[in-house]
């Protein structure tokens, strides 16, 4: 053995000569590596001007007479540098870091964060890695106050990201809680770590809370017939020219549209459908400066295009419910257009929902009887026909009163036809509106006598 197992140092050898030099030689190894000290282990190049003091850990990359020795130590004796190769457990102090490092085997890490540097990965029993650089195994974990208070911070770089507390059985998801995706604070659950379920959602903007799983606590539906099952018209489906009115409340967009229903899901095939929101309905003089959220729920075969009033957007498509918030501009005053269109072939959808805040609720439909009235004051389709059968003198008439279910949200256009006619006098015979809430029937006799007239398919209709 010439040199020692550890260290590396030069033994002397029986009757070797200029023993001096061999024991100089293992005293300066000594008083270098005894309480290292390296200038850094970042420096790929060897210093232009060394002194007997300079001792580097050589990075990857290295140049000049560092190249090829990555890992290893570089101290600068007698004149030259030599290169040790580090053993497991070498430590050294790293002047330009401030830091204590070991060799681990496989490289150099700091032995504990005691400068602002800290440490690349900390494991506390367990193994920290690149996604998880702080790992800690314990039943156990406390923060305690350095003075008065605790501050535990979840920081994130935009809107975008996400900072939340996850929690797991057996490392699939179940329950989370904080800024998933975007600003507002939520809580999600879920039931195999794949499907997550929004169960409580504060709104950043005014601190409105709300339970978008729970039907009970559903926001208010701004839309009327959001479901499509009030249908007076007796639409079946198919194409709508521009303007024309389909299900309760939808009409064509400009252009037209091609639509149909099967349950609850509506397929739109192409063009648009459009329905004009009245905030005096609602209890509000405009929407404008108001974030609106519409939600669809189950959007498949492409994504849904949506404007509200003068704003608009995108929904993806994707299981559950859906949504895009607008805020109408300042200038969108009065009543409100909402336009659904497909962004490319044909969406389907079920349940469309516009409601006040920035987040999405469940969908909760109003019951049947209330819906078709919110419907009626649009559009009211009398069943079955009215006859005037009545015995009369010359040019005297017959009325009958017609009580509209719902006040009308103004004077309705009223359209019928004449089915049956007896004595009438020219076209003196007909259905008129005389305001929002009464209408009447009436025939007037051309000759003295029995005078009749049956009106069918009356139609009042108020639309926007």
């Amino acid at each position: 053995m010439t040199d020692t197992p550890r260290l590396s140092l030069p033994l002397l050898a029986a009757g070797q000569a200029q023993k001096h030099v061999t024991h100089n030689d293992a005293l300066i190894r000594l008083d270098a590596l005894i309480h290292l000290v390296v200038d850094s282990r970042t420096q790929t190049a060897p210093p232009a001007s060394p002194t007997e003091l300079s001792a580097y850990i050589v990075p990857p990359g290295g140049t000049g007479v560092f190249a090829g020795r990555t890992n290893q130590l570089a101290l600068f004796e007698d004149g030259g540098w030599t290169f040790l190769t580090p053993r497991t457990g070498w430590q050294a102090w790293i002047a330009d870091e401030a830091e204590h490092n070991l060799w681990t085997g496989t490289e150099w890490r700091r032995a504990s964060p005691l400068s602002s540097l800290g440490a690349a990965r900390w494991g506390i029993n367990a193994t920290a890695d690149e996604s998880n650089r702080l790992a800690v195994s314990s039943e156990a974990s406390l923060f305690n106050h350095a003075g008065a208070g605790h501050r535990l911070k979840l920081n994130k770089a935009t809107a975008g990201e996400t900072a939340s507390v996850l929690f797991q059985t057996n490392w699939s998801g179940r329950a989370e809680f904080g800024l998933a995706g975007d600003d507002d604070f939520r809580v999600k659950v879920s039931p195999d770590g794949s499907a997550w379920h929004d169960a409580l959602a504060i709104d950043r903007g005014t601190g409105g809370v709300a339970l978008p799983g729970s039907a009970w606590a559903a926001g208010q539906n701004l839309l009327i017939n959001g479901d499509m099952q009030v249908n007076q018209r007796g639409f079946a489906g198919g194409a709508l020219a521009a303007g024309s009115y389909g299900f309760d409340r939808w009409k064509a967009a400009t252009g037209g549209a091609n639509l149909s229903l099967s349950g609850f899901a509506v397929t739109l095939n192409s063009g648009g459908i459009v329905q004009v929101v009245e905030p005096a309905l609602w209890g509000l003089q405009s929407f404008a400066g108001l974030p609106l959220t519409l939600s669809v729920e189950g959007l498949s075969g492409g994504d849904l295009s949506v404007g509200i009033g003068s704003r608009s957007g995108t929904i993806t498509a994707g299981t559950g419910r859906r949504s895009l918030t607008l805020t109408p501009a300042p200038g969108d005053t009065g009543a409100l257009t909402v336009r659904l269109s497909p962004s490319t072939g044909a969406v389907s959808f079920a349940r469309i929902k516009l409601e006040q805040g920035a987040i999405a609720t469940a969908w909760g439909g109003r019951p049947l009887a209330i819906e078709q009235m919110l419907c009626r004051r649009y559009h009211w389709r009398l069943d079955g026909r009215i006859l005037i059968d009545a015995y009369q003198a010359a040019a005297s008439g017959s009325r009958q009163t017609i009580g509209l279910p719902v006040p009308m949200r103004t004077t309705p256009a009223v359209s019928f036809t004449v089915s049956q006619e007896i004595n009438v006098q020219g076209s003196e015979r007909g259905v008129v509106a005389q305001s929002p809430e009464r209408a009447y029937a009436f025939v007037t006799a051309q000759a003295l006598g029995r005078v009749q007239a049956a009106f069918d398919a009356i139609a009042f209709d108020a639309e926007l």
